[in-house]
């Protein structure tokens, strides 16, 4: 039980990470049709680094490097942890780089909406 409502915590997280980082490139655009073409951008090579198709311990080392700066990988770990005990990292560590990371990207999302010009 406690897993599952661990892994329920990271998933708020993840969506409220994403979701933020969303709203922050929408509210910069001028135009919304190149949206799609923007967060299917980003979001494919964070899904790809994240560890969710494939372990990062197999990457080489460039790549993991990479990886270790992307949100999504603690979160992967972090559901993978709590729901099958086996995680690369504590699942500590993954709370709380997930969680400074949603906090970062809704600051970001709330200050650059706030600040956009409505036309």
């Amino acid at each position: 039980v406690w897993g599952f409502l661990l892994s329920l915590v990271f998933m708020v997280l993840i969506a409220m990470t994403f979701n933020s980082l969303g709203l922050a490139f929408a509210s910069r655009m001028k135009d919304m049709s190149g949206f799609s073409l923007i967060m299917n951008f980003m979001v494919f090579p964070l899904f790809l680094l994240s560890g969710a198709l494939f372990p990062i311990s197999n990457l080489p080392t460039w790549l993991r490097s990479l990886s270790y700066l992307d949100p999504l990988t603690y979160g992967v770990d972090g559901l993978r942890g709590s729901l099958v005990g086996v995680s690369a990292f504590p699942i500590a560590l993954d709370l709380a780089i997930l969680a400074v990371c949603c906090i970062g990207a809704l600051g970001l999302g709330a200050y650059l909406f706030e600040i956009s010009d409505v036309e």
